[in-house]
């Protein structure tokens, strides 16, 4: 389960991504409160919802996986 806290805007959330299974590590990324909620709720392919993150930010979030350790284990 993901734990998450307002940022110093309110409309960003800093969530914690969930524990990248290659290296271990979570990560914390900043994202609109209502984008992160619409996506958290299932309301949308995570493309749409995010179009301005990257594939490797989109990833991180869904899975907490860094595109370093996707590289090193699908190479």
């Amino acid at each position: 389960m993901k734990t998450f806290n307002l940022a110093g805007n309110s409309t960003d959330i800093c969530t914690h991504t969930n524990t990248c299974f290659h290296c271990r590590e979570t990560n914390e990324i900043t994202l609109d409160f209502m984008s992160f909620m619409q996506w958290y709720n299932g309301d949308g392919l995570i493309q749409d919802i995010f179009p301005n993150l990257d594939a490797d930010q989109r990833e991180l979030i869904m899975t907490g996986t860094h595109s370093e350790c996707w590289k090193e284990i699908f190479s």
